[in-house]
């Protein structure tokens, strides 16, 4: 199954949206600070960058390839 870019992008941002909850959350105390939570949130921080950033970056490919054959039958 393959993600759409705009999917990716949503999705990345949702798991750092979910790191910096549970990070917070953790910081005021009303969650504890168990060490499965801490590494459950720093593979949110790292699975959201990383997805989020493979979208943006297909996205932008795909805007760059679509101007660039517009510019191609546009000079013929």
């Amino acid at each position: 199954m393959r993600f759409s870019d705009k999917g990716m992008i949503i999705t990345g941002g949702v798991l750092l949206v979910l790191c910096v909850t549970v990070s917070g959350l953790q910081v005021a105390k009303v969650l504890p600070t168990h060490f499965a939570l801490t590494i459950f949130a720093f593979l949110c921080l790292i699975g959201g960058m990383f997805i989020g950033m493979m979208g943006i970056f297909s996205y932008v490919k795909k805007a760059r390839d679509a101007k660039r054959d517009e510019d191609f039958y546009r000079k013929r």
